[in-house]
């Protein structure tokens, strides 16, 4: 009660809300503990920042969602004030090359609440989705995961004390944060080219810039960063269609080393540079 009382008196019991999407996290989290989890088919990652917004140690298991959340609910709570959770979900999604979706103002918005009159046809009501459109032509790229896999995600933190503030692609969110950053740094060639490629603990994504158009994408969830192959097999076909000289940047989480490295002997072959910072995923979920 004393506690509550506190809260009530320095408004900490307004804040943060749960679906504050314009407010980055680290902003609606400043000086309280929050927990970052990365969800992948077969095995949970996660991250807790602290009061001061740093990250602390790396914690992964193996086993479904709900079994690792039980298992660690009472570690989570521990590290969280008010139980607060960023979720990546990094199964069940696509990310694909779309044309002339709707750029009204409020799009974010209405992707949320009414989606279908953002999408049009594209909609589908098992879905949830996120956008990012091209700031200088009529192509976006739009992120749909389905949404059995968010409701269930969300019933498990609240089945064991935990609150879901925010639940988002880990892999969507990184290419729309490098994306940005390629469009304001102008960092494509004299004639717009460039290919992004990033990777979360096993999926990919890939897009490839022509003339300052938006040409073609690849998505795969699941690859797994153990089988190199299966993950250039992916990213070939764009590969093979760049001009001499196409940027070629690359993305990566930051939790695996030897996956980036091995990537990274293919992609210096073309000219290939990392653009990852360090603890890439968990600083573009949890501050951004």
């Amino acid at each position: 009660m004393l506690e509550d009382l506190k809260n009530v008196l320095s408004f900490a019991a307004f804040k943060p809300t749960p679906d504050d999407a314009d407010t980055s996290w680290g902003e609606r989290f400043t000086g309280r503990r929050s927990l970052l989890v990365n969800v992948n088919r077969s095995s949970t990652t996660w991250r807790a920042v602290n009061k001061k917004g740093r990250l602390q140690d790396l914690g992964t298991q193996d086993g479904e969602f709900a079994e690792v959340a039980t298992a660690r609910a009472e570690e989570w709570q521990g590290v969280t004030d008010g139980g607060w959770v960023s979720v990546s979900l990094n199964n069940r999604f696509i990310i694909s090359l779309e044309a002339n979706l709707s750029r009204r103002d409020n799009f974010n918005e209405m992707l949320r609440v009414n989606p279908k009159v953002v999408l049009g046809t594209k909609y589908d009501r098992g879905k949830r989705y996120a956008l990012f459109h091209h700031p200088d032509s009529s192509a976006s790229i739009l992120m749909a995961i389905d949404d059995s896999l968010v409701k269930n995600v969300e019933d498990t933190l609240r089945a064991n004390g935990l609150k879901a503030g925010r639940i988002s692609c880990g892999l969507f969110a990184l290419m729309e944060e490098k994306l940005r950053m390629i469009h304001e740094k102008n960092m494509a060639d004299a004639n717009g080219n460039y290919l992004l490629i990033a990777c979360v603990e096993g999926s990919v994504a890939a897009i490839v810039q022509q003339s300052k158009q938006w040409k073609d994408m690849r998505c795969r969830c699941g690859v797994g960063t153990d089988n190199m192959e299966a993950t250039f097999q992916i990213i070939a076909p764009l590969v093979t269609k760049l001009m001499p000289g196409t940027p070629v940047y690359f993305v990566h989480d930051g939790n695996d080393a030897v996956f980036a490295r091995q990537m990274m002997e293919e992609l210096e072959k073309v000219g290939g540079k990392d653009i990852s910072t360090e603890d890439q995923l968990w600083k573009t979920i949890g501050q951004s």
